[in-house]
């Protein structure tokens, strides 16, 4: 498979040297022959010249222009054509194909529309078609395709055989062997068709007249003649008549094989003559397309000469339209400078405006958050002194439960506060219940058992509080409260304090880290969520998680 593909022209941009700017182009709306017009002439010529290899070409539009440029060109026909065919594009094709019933060459013109075109490419398709049809001038064949079954090399070769009008079929016949010509008088003569009826007439004997009777009668011989004598004369003519028939049928036969190869020499005379008038068909053809070429570059001259005018009062005219446009920008850039002072002193004093407001909301903002901040250091001390109660009535209830050393049921523990178990694992607990048989199987898990025995499993140690065994009944061991807002707080606090719930390391450089039950001192409250305290180690002070989903801390006094 050969094909010449053709590369895009480069074009060059235009500069008027008596000024700084350049021009905007403007596309035309019209389809343009000449920015490639040496391309597409060059590919034309070659497809229709007769003794070219090249018998088919390919136009399509140049990226983002009307203008025509060869897309491709090839020496392997239609079913090299038919894969050059592009969904998106609109492309314009002349192929030169031979017309199966007179073997002589047929140009086909294919208009390609692509169903993948965007509509506005496809509203000019058919005026752009007009131009191109008038370009090629003389095809034997158009067809608008839009998809493949269009440009389906044997559906095309159908139309060809239909157009041609008429089937010679003396190209197809095989030649018969015929028998060598006679040579005919040069006399006309009759042939004479014997008639049979006649010539069986004339082979019966004509009976002769009888003789004259003698008075005297004489006796009648009875010796026979020769039976060969008396059947001989009659079966020489039979065969003198049967040798005339015959010789009068092969002279017939003779006369109508001499028609027949006279026909055929007719026939033969025709076919040559017929093969001469399209040799001279075909030689004027050719001779028109050289007259129609001559025309087209003519006509392509003069077309781009008028291109060229057209193009030059065009630039005449942007140039008096852009003159007008600097001025006109110059008095608009005078309205605008003037309009812009003028805003830049309405915001000046919108901003100082803006400002004074700002800073009365500041001043509100401040007094607002440091009254909140105060209701909400009271809730956190009262939640604080509510939880420590808690925790004492709790580790009182505990001390008055005596666990039997005998019992079997191990370590024993009370449960502080509820829990409701989250996996199929763990053990739900009820506040004040009693767990037994209980293995520390990590420093935050544990396992038990519930006091009536019916349920098992893990739960947090830190809800808990282990029962000591009772050694003696009347002197029963003091569990420890943890009380560390009583213990670690400082004699005279600045701010509020609080106690952790949970461990917490610190993400960021800004921040503290703690451990459950450890105090962070001095706390100021810098949002709802995030609060600033000195750590529990008093090595710096940052921020902490105050609240989120769960409480983290609890205020303490």
């Amino acid at each position: 498979m050969r094909r010449t593909p053709q590369q895009p022209r480069k074009t060059a941009v235009q500069h008027d040297v008596a000024n700084t700017f350049t021009f905007p182009t403007i596309m035309s709306l019209q389809v343009g022959f000449s920015a490639h017009s040496k391309e597409l002439k060059s590919a034309y010529e070659q497809v229709i010249d007769n003794n070219s290899s090249v018998n088919w070409l390919i136009y399509t539009y140049d990226k983002g222009t009307n203008d025509l440029k060869v897309q491709a060109t090839g020496e392997d026909g239609l079913e090299e054509l038919s894969e050059e065919f592009i969904d998106g594009r609109i492309q314009y094709a002349l192929a030169r194909v031979k017309d199966p019933n007179t073997e002589l060459p047929k140009l086909v013109f294919i208009a390609w529309c692509g169903t993948g075109v965007p509509e506005s490419r496809k509203g000019l398709f058919n005026s752009h078609l007009n131009d191109v049809s008038k370009f090629f001038k003389s095809f034997h064949i158009q067809i608008n395709a839009r998809n493949e079954g269009d440009v389906d090399p044997e559906a095309i070769m159908k139309r060809v055989s239909a157009s041609s009008g008429a089937n010679y079929s003396f190209h197809k016949e095989t030649r018969r062997a015929e028998p060598a010509i006679v040579p005919v008088n040069s006399v006309y003569k009759r042939t004479e068709i014997p008639d049979i009826a006649t010539m069986q007439r004339q082979t019966m004997k004509s009976e002769p007249a009888p003789a004259p009777v003698n008075s005297v009668h004489e006796p009648v011989r009875t010796n026979p003649g020769k039976l060969a004598d008396r059947w001989g004369s009659s079966q020489e003519s039979d065969q003198s008549k049967a040798d005339q028939v015959r010789a009068e049928r092969e002279r017939a036969e003779q006369e109508a094989q001499e028609r027949e190869q006279s026909m055929a020499a007719e026939r033969e005379q025709r076919s040559r003559e017929e093969a001469a008038r399209q040799e001279e068909r075909s030689r004027a053809y050719q001779s028109q397309q050289d007259s129609q070429r001559q025309q087209r570059e003519e006509e392509d001259r003069r077309r781009q000469e008028e291109e060229e005018h057209q193009r030059q009062l065009q630039r005449e005219e942007e140039e008096a339209a852009y003159q007008q446009q600097q001025q006109a920008e110059q008095e608009s850039a005078h309205q605008q400078q003037a309009e812009e002072e003028e805003r830049q002193r309405r915001q000046a004093e919108e901003e100082e405006a803006e400002r004074a407001r700002q800073e009365e909301h500041h001043r509100r903002q401040l007094e607002e958050d440091e009254t909140r901040q105060q209701q909400e250091q009271a809730q956190l001390e009262a939640d604080l002194a509510a939880s420590a109660q808690h925790a004492a009535e709790t580790a009182e209830h505990a001390a008055d439960i005596a666990v039997d050393p005998h019992s079997g049921n191990g370590v024993s523990a009370v449960v502080l506060f509820t829990y409701d178990a989250s996996e199929e694992n763990e053990i739900s607990m009820a506040e004040g219940e009693i767990i037994h048989n209980i293995e520390q199987l990590d420093e935050g898990w544990w396992s038990g058992t519930s006091e009536d025995g019916s349920r098992s499993g893990l739960f947090p140690s830190n809800y808990v509080q282990i029962l000591e065994t009772q050694h003696e009944p009347e002197a029963p061991v003091q569990p420890e409260v943890p009380e560390p807002a009583e213990q670690e707080a400082p004699a005279e606090p600045e701010g509020p304090s609080a106690v952790a719930l949970y461990d917490y390391d610190a993400g960021e450089e800004n921040e503290i880290s703690f451990a459950e039950n450890q105090v962070i001192r001095d706390i100021q409250f810098v949002s709802d969520d995030w609060w600033s305290g000195l750590a529990p180690d008093g090595s710096a002070v940052g921020l902490f998680p105050g609240k989120w989903s769960k409480l983290w801390l609890h205020a303490c006094s």
